[in-house]
């Protein structure tokens, strides 16, 4: 992280944050073709950003995920199952750092 880039902890916080808002708007977008592809494009966003900022086991995860995502126009999402459940794993692995760097830091 360079010198004007957050803190450890406020990326964890943003990055948590993203999580648990895809996790929302992959459920709200199961049957729709059109949130199917924002949920796409918003996990690209998030990939980007976390190659930027170094966190590359979890760049990695979220590529998993991605590659496991193919809209298709009226048809149910076939992996919706298997990603809501990687996407909540990986939101949890995020709460779980954020909350190690919290009792580090000796604040709730």
């Amino acid at each position: 992280m360079t010198e004007n880039s957050p803190t450890e902890r406020e990326a964890w916080e943003d990055i948590y944050r993203e999580l648990d808002e895809l996790c929302r708007h992959h459920q709200d977008g199961l049957a729709d073709f059109t949130r199917c592809r924002e949920f796409g494009h918003r996990l690209a966003l998030l990939l980007d950003r976390l190659e930027s900022q170094g966190f590359t086991q979890l760049a990695d995860r979220v590529m998993d995920l991605m590659a496991g995502c193919s809209p298709k126009v009226a048809s149910h999402c076939e992996n919706a199952l298997s990603t809501r459940a990687r996407l909540e794993n990986l939101r949890d692995r995020a709460l779980e750092k954020l909350r190690e760097l919290k009792e580090q830091d000796g604040s709730t």
